[in-house]
């Protein structure tokens, strides 16, 4: 027999419903430290990187949040984390002050591969509890 999804797709399709200002806002504020403990040691560029790096994962998190209790989907949210620590610390920022305009597609694709990656992951072990409930 077929083992059902993981999750529920129609429980994700409501996530843009559920991002309202205030849980945008929330979300910002937690990944607005990473911004400040860089500006505090003079680098704001960093500091800019590494808080829309942590806004996107966090955000990727929230929409995966119905997987928060399988080991697979933590350990890949750490290996995200441990791409974007490098990419980080690592590239050359410029502290130039560009509009929030201008950082958006960054900020998206940002999004982007990391819900790339989580939903590969996804798919790689309903693939692999559907072929052992098969067995």
């Amino acid at each position: 027999m077929h083992e059902p999804s993981l999750t529920t797709e129609s429980s994700r399709q409501h996530f843009f419903d559920r991002l309202t200002r205030k849980s945008a806002l929330l979300i910002a504020l937690c990944s607005s430290p990473f911004f400040f403990l860089f500006a505090y040691f003079g680098d704001l560029g960093k500091g800019r990187a590494a808080a829309i790096c942590a806004f996107a994962i966090i955000t990727a998190v929230w929409y995966f949040w119905d997987l928060r209790r399988h080991v697979w989907f933590w350990f890949t949210v750490a290996i995200v984390v441990g791409f974007h620590v490098p990419a980080v610390l690592f590239v050359p920022w410029t502290d130039t002050k560009y509009p929030g305009v201008v950082l958006l597609p960054f900020a998206l694709l940002d999004y982007g591969v990391v819900y790339g990656c989580i939903k590969l992951a996804e798919k790689v072990m309903s693939r692999g509890d559907a072929a052992g409930s098969a067995s």
